[in-house]
């Protein structure tokens, strides 16, 4: 017996050394930023891109129905600062002309986000005017949730989110406290007719340059609206 087990030692210890050693297991795994970007560089499910389409027509939506429910000089004035800041997003991305993250199916510029400038604006000058936490609170969530849906689908940076909530929240507050300045120095007729003029012009404009596009493009979030020059596309 002895003897065939010494025969056989040699071939026992070669197996043993042809086995792969196992590592030994991790205590802990600490998440890197790498394995953060991987995770948001996943496409998102479709649900994720139909809430961000639907956040410009819900914008839209509730301006109007405060215009429309409210009846006051408040809440047209705010669509019209809301329209300006819309269209003067589209110059200052242009002057910037930062790219868009990797694999944005826009090839527009993308600093900032207008979709985060313009939703920070009407939640900035609502809760001004309003002055209720609450509002306040529901606001700001509805302006957050605007924006981290344009990062999470892809379209922008972190950067360029922050930079539009931040320059939105500053010009809505702005905005509405030029209202007060306004309405203190100008007669109160003269007022209302200067800013429902704006506000049909201003929704006119919106609805024929803008909205067109959003209807015309607009099948999964306008993923390549097409603008006035060919081979190209722009998030409005």
């Amino acid at each position: 017996m002895l003897l065939v087990l010494l025969q056989a030692a040699p071939s026992l210890l070669a197996a043993v050394s042809l086995r792969p050693s196992r590592p030994p297991p991790a205590r802990f795994a600490v998440p890197c930023l790498s394995d953060r970007d991987s995770l948001l560089a996943r496409k998102p499910p479709e649900i994720v891109y139909a809430a961000n389409a639907a956040t410009k027509w819900l914008v839209v939506a509730a301006q109007t129905s405060a215009v429309a429910l409210r009846r006051d000089l408040v809440s047209p004035y705010i669509v019209v600062g809301a329209i300006g800041a819309s269209f003067a997003t589209q110059r200052l991305k242009r002057a910037i002309n930062q790219a868009r993250p990797a694999g944005a199916p826009f090839t527009d510029p993308g600093m900032p986000s207008s979709h985060a400038l313009v939703a920070s604006f009407a939640a900035a000058a609502w809760a001004s005017h309003l002055r209720s936490a609450g509002a306040t609170a529901v606001l700001a969530a509805a302006a957050a949730a605007t924006s981290l849906l344009r990062v999470v689908t892809g379209y922008h940076t972190w950067a360029q989110i922050l930079v539009g909530g931040v320059l939105g929240s500053a010009a809505g507050g702005g905005w509405l406290a030029l209202g007060g300045w306004l309405r203190g120095r100008l007669p109160a007729r003269l007022l209302a007719v200067a800013v429902w003029s704006a506000y049909a012009g201003g929704s006119a404009l919106f609805i024929g340059v803008k909205m067109a596009r959003w209807v015309g493009g607009d099948l999964d979030e306008g993923r390549m609206e097409e603008e006035g020059t060919p081979g190209s596309a722009r998030d409005d």
